[in-house]
């Protein structure tokens, strides 16, 4: 029994290292909800950590904390390019396309 569990541990391991340096695995890569907002489009913001620096279409927005479901970030319908930013996390950077609707963004920055 204990060499079984001997042999997961170290399993387990590869496991959590992988789903760090591959997000994909982990559900980092973003999720939609869709909640009707009239003709304009709008985004809303579950990121870890809190503070990273919205930035769309090259423009900074402020941190996604300040984005919820009770005050988005009002964007106009169609194709935008969405980062993620903040000092000593990678930089998470994504197409993203937005209809008349909001568009819940749920990530997960990785440390460098």
């Amino acid at each position: 029994m204990t060499k079984r569990i001997a042999r997961i541990v170290p399993l387990l391991a590869l496991l959590a290292a992988l789903s760090a340096v591959f997000p994909g695995l982990s559900g980092c890569y973003p999720k939609s909800q869709i909640y009707g907002v009239g003709n304009e489009g709008g985004l809303v913001f579950n990121v870890n950590p809190p503070e990273a620096e919205v930035v769309l279409d090259g423009v900074a927005q402020g941190p996604a904390s300040d984005f919820t479901q009770e005050r988005y970030l009002k964007v106009s319908p169609g194709t935008h390019q969405l980062e993620l930013r903040l000092s000593g996390y990678e930089t998470y950077a994504r197409e993203i396309y937005v209809a008349n609707s909001l568009l819940r963004i749920e990530a997960g920055l990785i440390r460098k």
